[in-house]
């Protein structure tokens, strides 16, 4: 599987177009038209939606972040006061959370998707630990719920197309009230066409009266995007 590994430490490519048909399968599942499977060879672990590989982990060190926009945020988080207090919005394999809880182990972090059997896969393949903060929610009852955070990371894409509620101008209202003065939302932002950026920078400049800080991951449609309230 060290071939299917970049220079960087990232998975490759051709892992990601591979990787419904790599290693062996521990988990299978389909419901409706969604179907979740969980493969992994002797190094790596990893999640899959319909066949689209959603989060990889190295089985010895799941803190290692092995996507190249998860190591861009990383770049990015340090730049910042550490926080004391994280919401993640989207869990996968939980390799956002695990990398969290290593580099901060001071800090709080709450961990929430709407699929329970993506949680279910998450606490009996990825964590081991069937008391952790991960939350089975849609996104906009964790945004009602009047807690505050001094992180907000949201990376809620499936497949290739992006929420709806992207797009409308009260989810950005309720993501700022969920702030703290000078806290950060970072969004993995998957672009398929130009104007869906152009209309997230839009969104986020009205509702956060600032322009956000907008990186494109190379050789990936993924862009970085930060802004502060």
């Amino acid at each position: 599987m060290m071939n299917f590994m970049t220079a960087e430490g990232t998975v490759a490519n051709q892992f990601v177009k591979q990787s419904h048909e790599l290693g062996h399968l521990l988990y299978w599942h389909k419901h409706g038209s969604v179907s979740i499977q969980i493969r992994q060879d002797k190094t790596l672990r990893w999640l899959l939606i319909n066949d689209t590989l959603q989060s990889v982990v190295e089985r010895n060190h799941p803190e290692n972040l092995l996507f190249p926009h998860l190591q861009q945020l990383a770049r990015l988080w340090h730049l910042y006061t550490p926080p004391n207090k994280v919401l993640e919005l989207g869990l996968g394999a939980g390799a956002i959370r695990d990398y969290l809880h290593t580099t901060y182990p001071e800090c709080d972090v709450l961990s929430v998707d709407n699929n329970p059997d993506i949680i279910r896969c998450y606490k009996r393949y990825f964590s081991g630990d069937h008391t952790c903060a991960v939350a089975c929610m849609d996104v906009d009852d964790v945004l009602t719920n009047n807690n505050q955070y001094d992180w907000i990371i949201l990376d809620l894409f499936s497949e290739f197309d992006a929420p709806l509620f992207l797009f409308q101008h009260q989810f950005y209202q309720q993501l700022r009230a969920c702030l703290r003065p000078g806290g950060k939302l970072f969004i993995n932002f998957l672009a398929e066409h130009e104007s869906q950026l152009k209309q997230v920078t839009h969104l986020l400049i009205t509702n956060f009266g600032k322009k956000p800080h907008i990186e494109q991951v190379p050789l990936y449609a993924n862009h970085i995007i930060v802004v502060s309230r």
